[in-house]
């Protein structure tokens, strides 16, 4: 996948906002978008890849909300595959307004590059929502969930063995508007292993959307990812950056 398609990929997407916004509008429950960019990667390996996905969320609001989200990214060098990896998440959230709100969920990866060949994570846990209005929002929580690993062979090393373990999780979220068309995101989580908290996951990630057209973003992300045991061969700490457009409907 060259520059060049992904250019002409991205002015379909800007020509397809005026005739969406004339088609008839959908029902307020459902809200989603879908996304395709170029990432650039250091750590494991340096490398730009092709990144696209989607997340589709159910707005009943009063009661529960519903989200599920896929992201895959693929890359070559030549004949070498360089980045494999994929993501998929479905998330439940009891009384989203309220300022506690409790909440399920289950994760599913994989990253050929990291030698994580499957990774399952699910669990419940509780939201604390500090602050809500026009100018954004911020938010913690907490969660106990069951992780399952299973890692990929190092050339000329047998595969190491599958990891089944409970984990504690806290997040803290934060979305500020800076203009009325630009938005910052902070996301950061923290999964330590409850018999050994020096096993530990952290991800971080810094956002800035800014509406450039109609539906449709541009958005310029930074993602932090340790992984403080990881498998052998495998460097504990990679940084991703990404350019993304996104178009919500």
């Amino acid at each position: 996948m060259r520059l060049p398609r992904t250019l002409s990929f991205a002015a379909l997407l800007a020509l397809a906002v005026p005739m969406a916004s004339q088609a008839q509008e959908r029902p307020d429950r459902w809200s989603g978008q879908v996304e395709l960019g170029f990432n650039g990667a250091s750590g494991n390996s340096s490398f730009s890849i092709l990144r696209t996905g989607g997340r589709l969320r159910h707005l009943q609001t009063e009661l529960a909300e519903f989200e599920g989200s896929v992201l895959i990214r693929y890359g070559k060098n030549e004949e070498r595959v360089i980045a494999d990896d994929a993501k998929a998440a479905l998330k439940m959230d009891l009384w989203p307004k309220d300022t506690w709100s409790p909440f399920v969920f289950a994760d599913w990866s994989r990253d050929k590059v990291r030698r994580l060949d499957t990774r399952f994570s699910g669990g419940a846990g509780t939201k604390l929502t500090l602050w809500r209005g026009e100018s954004g929002s911020g938010s913690v929580s907490g969660a106990v969930l069951y992780d399952y690993q299973n890692f990929g062979a190092a050339p000329g090393s047998a595969a190491p063995p599958s990891e089944s373990l409970a984990r504690l999780s806290a997040r803290t979220k934060v979305e500020k508007k800076l203009s009325k068309s630009s938005t910052l995101e902070h996301v950061a989580f923290l999964q330590p292993a409850w018999e050994d908290p020096a096993d530990y996951v952290l991800d971080v990630t810094h956002s800035l959307s800014t509406q450039v057209l109609g539906r449709l973003a541009l958005s310029v992300e930074h993602q932090f990812l340790r992984d403080a045991v990881p498998p052998p061969g495998v460097e504990s700490t990679d940084h991703r950056f990404s350019v993304v457009l996104r178009i919500a409907f």
